[in-house]
């Protein structure tokens, strides 16, 4: 078991699987990093690579701030940095999930070299303006404090055509919701947009979305707005499965990992 301290003070944990080049899972809003593991990604990907398993603040082993300051996007890009600086590494290859895809999004933003190549894996909302994403979260902020993960995961699991495994919902509802109302608190405060970064990520990119949470194929736009990215559709499912459906996932990672393997480290 391997912790580091954050440079506001908090104590992250990590776990590292397999050899090669460096590849940090980040997830998203709810369950902990060994959700990888039960989802089939880490028996994939450690032959090809150092899975680097990251509990974020707020997750799993990690430890729990609840103020939106300490879970603000900045400490989150900010982590990231630090737990490369602490396996010593120049730059890691990056595979978020979910509220994971602005996390590595902001990190290349201010660490253009840090990241060689990004996985970024589910939606982005399209831009809104200051009044339109307050409202949003507002709302979203009331529904959580109402129902728990449950004001998520109802409409998730609905939205699929295929049923949703009980050991993922049994994990996201376990997990501690506080840090996350944090995060969506500080979402109105972040004074920069995802779309931004875009057309400045010069990291090869591939982007993996739901066909079912991405009718509109939004991230079909934010992969044609990037230098290098390449935007893969999985058919059929909506959020949750899209990622719990591995098999369907892995092969375009693999193949994307191989073709953009780090030239020298």
């Amino acid at each position: 078991m391997s912790f580091f301290t954050s440079r506001d003070g908090v104590r992250l944990h990590y776990e590292l699987e397999g050899d090669g080049p460096p590849l940090v899972l980040h997830l998203g809003a709810g369950c902990d990093a060994d959700v990888w593991r039960a989802a089939g990604y880490v028996d994939a990907l450690a032959p090809h690579c150092q899975c680097v398993l990251f509990d974020h603040r707020g997750h799993g082993k990690s430890d729990h701030p609840s103020s939106s300051a300490a879970n603000h996007i900045d400490r989150y890009a900010d982590d990231v940095t630090a737990l490369v600086a602490h396996l010593g590494h120049s730059s890691v290859a990056f595979f978020g999930w979910s509220n994971g895809v602005p996390v590595g999004l902001k990190v290349a933003a201010e660490h253009p070299q840090l990241l060689d190549r990004m996985i970024l894996f589910g939606p982005m909302a399209p831009r809104m303006t200051a009044e339109q994403l307050a409202a949003a979260m507002d709302v979203h902020l009331a529904g959580l404090r109402e129902s728990g993960w449950w004001y998520l995961l109802d409409d998730f699991v609905a939205a699929e055509k295929q049923p949703v495994p009980r050991w993922f919902l049994d994990r996201v509802v376990a997990t501690d919701i506080v840090p996350y109302l944090g995060w969506t608190e500080a979402r109105p405060s972040w004074n920069w947009s995802p779309w931004d970064t875009l057309p400045h990520v010069d990291a090869p990119t591939l982007i993996i979305v739901g066909e079912l949470e991405d009718p509109d194929d939004v991230m079909g736009q934010a992969a044609s707005l990037m230098p290098s990215a390449t935007r893969v559709r999985i058919a059929d499912r909506e959020h949750i499965n899209a990622f719990v459906d591995s098999a369907l996932v892995l092969p375009h990672v693999i193949e994307f990992l191989a073709a953009h393997r780090p030239a020298v480290r």
